[in-house]
């Protein structure tokens, strides 16, 4: 099973963290939070499309193993943003990090993320800065609990990331980062990890002969002393030369990594309150607000809507920080929209005891129907109700898949 990188480091930014970094950075703790949501994936994918260079894993590994990224800073993150020498040591290190993943691209995706969040350019560059050693720190405890040592293996790694960055990118990265589309992705990598696993062959192709040399070197020797001996009474042995060993071909690693969407441009509405919605062109907030205004659509029992932006922290039912953003604009349209009411479904994969998901899918519905009713929301035009692995929207089969089915849903009941 892929590890799932983003997921995580998520883990270990708790909403103590985010307050530090918050008052470090000068920064609302809202700002901070999106700007998170929008860093993190951004430097995981600039990894991601570094591994795919001529050399880039090879970089990336060398990174890791020189300066000691084992993921000792995740055990206390709380100390690295108190602006002291310690502070300072993870900046230096972090600029150094950018330099060599992104170079001249770092400021460019210090722009996207201050634009997406609302933070300033200035703090911009230094949360990178800050999260680039946190990055690099969970990528090398994967790198040691795997026990990867070769390039190969942290292409495939990384490679594998390309899914669980969906819907998490922000806008215009692609052309930040000088590819195409973000969609070729998982192709790009798998092309990586094969070319890199064949110019390991080729090397061993090359070294072959150097290898065989002291093998003739013994066979031309005995061959010499045997010319120089007198003339033998019995028939002189036969040397047979020794059959080249064949060079072995290294099996080529199928990388299967799901494709990145890209987010190619942002949704934008006003509400009546003047509340302004910025969110993916086709996430889950434009094609709510769409259903709600067409008087054309009729609720339905069938017409569900996914929060593609809300997670839990894993087995449980606590919404994390980088669900913030969705959920204030979930409030904010049930708000503009006051006839409006919702029920809101929980869904798991279908791994583990079904009576088990079930419980933890109506947790985690409840618990996101609780946090609207925390910022003004009646309880009587919400909804929840858990289905635990019911009604899947993809392949069980694969992490992918039963990451897809581990979702929360939307379904209009009155408008």
């Amino acid at each position: 099973m892929s590890i799932n990188l983003l997921e995580l480091i998520n883990e270990n930014i708790t909403p103590d963290i985010v307050s530090k970094l918050s008052g470090f950075l000068g920064e609302s703790p809202n700002n901070t939070t999106t700007a998170l949501s929008s860093a993190i994936p951004s430097l995981l994918a600039g990894l991601v499309n570094k591994s795919t260079e001529s050399q880039g894993a090879s970089t990336i590994l060398n990174l890791l193993n020189q300066g000691n990224h084992e993921g000792g800073i995740l055990n206390n993150l709380g100390a690295a943003f108190t602006s002291g020498e310690g502070t300072s040591n993870l900046l230096s290190t972090g600029a150094s990090l950018l330099n060599a993943i992104l170079g001249n691209k770092t400021d460019g995706v210090a722009s996207l993320v201050a634009n997406a969040s609302g933070i300033s350019k200035t703090s911009s560059n230094s949360l990178l800065g800050i999260l680039m050693p946190i990055v690099f720190g969970a990528l090398g405890k994967t790198v040691k609990a795997q026990g990867i040592t070769s390039a190969a293996g942290l292409a495939d790694l990384l490679g594998s990331q390309s899914g669980f960055l969906k819907n998490f990118l922000p806008a215009g990265l692609s052309s930040t980062l000088g590819m195409a589309n973000l969609t070729d992705f998982g192709k790009t990598a798998s092309a990586a990890t094969a070319q890199i696993v064949e110019e390991n062959s080729g090397s061993f192709g090359k070294l072959l002969p150097w290898l065989l040399l002291p093998i003739l070197l013994a066979v031309g020797w005995g061959v010499f002393k045997t010319l120089k001996q007198p003339e033998p009474t019995v028939p002189e042995p036969i040397v047979q030369q020794p059959t080249p060993a064949p060079v072995p071909v290294l099996p080529v690693p199928e990388v299967v990594a799901p494709v990145v969407e890209k987010v190619s441009d942002f949704f934008e509405k006003t509400l009546s309150s003047g509340f302004a919605i910025k969110a993916a062109k086709d996430g889950f907030e434009s094609k709510l607000i769409g259903f709600i205004e067409d008087t054309g659509k009729a609720v339905d029992k069938d017409t569900w809507f996914t929060m593609n932006g809300i997670v839990f922290d894993t087995g449980k039912a606590t919404l994390k920080p980088e669900s913030n953003t969705q959920m204030t604009n979930i409030a904010e349209i049930l708000k503009a929209y006051p006839n409006v009411k919702i029920k809101i479904g929980g869904y798991t994969d279908n791994k583990g005891n079904a009576k088990s998901n079930l419980a933890l899918s109506a947790k985690r519905a409840n618990a996101v129907k609780n946090a609207l009713v925390a910022v003004g929301i009646d309880t009587s035009r919400l909804d929840a109700e858990g289905f635990g692995s019911e009604h899947p929207v993809a392949d069980n089969g694969t992490e992918a898949g039963r990451q897809q089915n581990r979702r929360i849903d939307v379904l209009v009941t009155a408008k």
